[in-house]
This record gives structure tokens, sequence and C-alpha cells, in this order.
């Protein structure tokens, strides 16, 4: 999991380091390919799924400043999964639900793929105070760097 958080902060820095030489190509719209974030998600949804990892972990370790709907759905997903414990001791079936629904999620990140649009949107009300962005430009470079640091 190390090897794949590094490739992914190595990716950040690069695409900065392009970016600020050549501006102008950072203006051009491009289609950005966030299957390697997706997969490496996958792989922190089964850890926690698995207890290898605490869910607390788990939520600290999601790539930040990833722009993607996806990954944002699905660290949303794992909150809520923390956060309902007392209604999950209370009702096996919700907890069973939650547990399915994070099942669903890792193995279509798997592959790389994006979720469904629907639980993208049922998420999405929940986007206003996500900490999973950071600035861009040189101070968002710093706290990303930082943050790896930490760990």
């Amino acid at each position: 999991m190390q090897n794949s958080r590094i490739s992914i902060i190595l990716s950040n820095i690069k695409s900065f380091i392009k970016n600020k030489i050549n501006p102008q190509a950072a203006s051009v719209p491009h289609e950005v390919d966030f299957s390697e974030q997706r997969k490496y998600v996958g792989n922190i949804i089964i850890a926690v799924l698995t207890e290898r990892i605490s869910v607390k972990k788990g939520l600290l370790l999601f790539p930040k400043g990833c722009e993607d709907a996806s990954i944002h759905a699905a660290w949303h997903a794992l909150c809520h999964y923390e956060a309902d414990e007392d209604i999950k001791a209370k009702s096996i079936e919700f907890n069973n639900q939650q547990i399915e629904l994070l099942e669903m999620i890792a193995f279509t990140f798997k592959d790389g793929n994006p979720l469904p649009q629907n639980i993208i949107e049922a998420y999405k009300p929940y986007y206003h105070d996500d900490p999973m962005f950071y600035e861009s430009g040189l101070k968002g470079l710093i706290k990303k760097l930082l943050r790896f640091i930490n760990f």
C-alpha cells in the first residue's frame, strides 16, 4: 500500500512541476485518469473491512487533493461506516447493508472503474465539508508532503 501511495505523490509532484514549467499545458483541459487512485482506495477499504487497519487510519490514507467524485463518495461512505457504530450495533441489517456497500465500492475500484452515478449523487451533499481537498500550487504541495511525512 505504501508503494502505491508514494507513486501517487510522485505523480502529483511531477504534474505540479510540469504545470509550472509549461502553464499553457495546464490550461488545456484533458481527461484525468483516476484508475490508480481508485485501486489504491479499493485496497484501503478492503484493509478496513478485514480489520487490518482501523477506519480512522483508512480515512487518513485516502489520497488528498484527488478530484475524483467516486473517491470522494467512497471517503464519505467510510466516514458513515465509522459514524454509525451505535446504529449498526442495534440493527444487523443496517450493518450488513453498509458492509455490502463498502465491498461493492472496493471491488469496483479494484479494476479502476468509477462508481455508479447514483452512489456519487447520494454523497454529494456532504462534499462542501470535505477535508480531502488541498489548495493547488506550492502551498498545497507542501501540505501534501507534510501529510506524507507524518506517517
